[in-house]
């Protein structure tokens, strides 16, 4: 797995205007027809001086910062996106002194934001449902090849569940059978779907779920990622 630098993060979000249409787009890139007048293929202009976009004939806005953690917020998007940034690559958490001297606002400031992504990555209690897919990944630097051990040696495993176009699942802990089925039993509804690799700790899930295994090495089936680290 690539490690995503801050360098690289800076190419991705350098200004306020490109984050927030990342945003916009992230919710509403998908959309087939303007919520307003029901136009299909109805193409959103950026109002200029304001945080919103209006529909090209019947000016309906969309306001793509209502109800997340950003909305009514004055600090700079690009401060909250390089907050978020330092929590996903900090092993033990961002305090709001480190996310001050980071981020040059006030401590009241940096607290508020570090309290706001931490709620944001509470689990929540709804199961999973439909088409859920399971997989595991490891996040650490190399192991020197010329130690003795596994190249999973000083990596930490998360086992991460989505459901398709919903919510997801992640934990992090030892990858293996006993992990596995007991995220599945309490995070998954009895007649969901289970998607997942030929990883043999997936072994037991046909035993309590519907389940279909993914070849990767056939390329037969869009499978992703989700990597959400808490």
């Amino acid at each position: 797995m690539k490690t995503y630098s801050y360098q690289q993060f800076l190419k991705e979000y350098p200004n306020e205007d490109v984050c927030l249409d990342k945003i916009f787009n992230n919710y509403y890139g998908e959309l087939k027809a303007c919520p307003g007048c029901g136009v299909i293929g109805s193409k959103f202009y950026r109002l200029n001086g304001r945080k919103a976009y209006s529909c090209e004939f019947c000016r309906y806005q969309i306001h793509p910062l209502a109800g997340t953690i950003f909305h009514k917020s004055d600090t700079p998007l690009t401060k909250w996106l390089y907050a978020i940034y330092l929590f996903s690559v900090s092993k033990n958490g961002v305090s709001a002194l480190e996310q001050q001297r980071h981020l040059h606002v006030t401590y009241k400031t940096a607290w508020r934001i570090g309290k706001k992504i931490r709620d944001l990555m509470t689990q929540n209690q709804d199961k999973l449902s439909g088409i859920v897919e399971i997989d595991e990944t490891y996040i650490g630097g190399k192991y020197p090849s010329h130690k003795a051990g596994t190249k999973f040696a000083n990596k930490t495993s998360i086992v991460g569940m989505p459901e398709r176009k919903g919510l997801a699942k992640a934990r992090v802990d030892y990858a293996d059978a006993t992990v596995a089925k007991n995220m599945l039993m309490a995070y998954v509804e009895p007649d969901s779907t289970i998607h997942s690799d030929e990883s043999r700790i997936y072994s037991h899930v046909k035993r309590h779920f519907n389940y279909e295994v993914v070849n990767h090495s056939l390329n037969n089936m869009y499978w992703v990622k989700y990597i959400l680290i808490q």
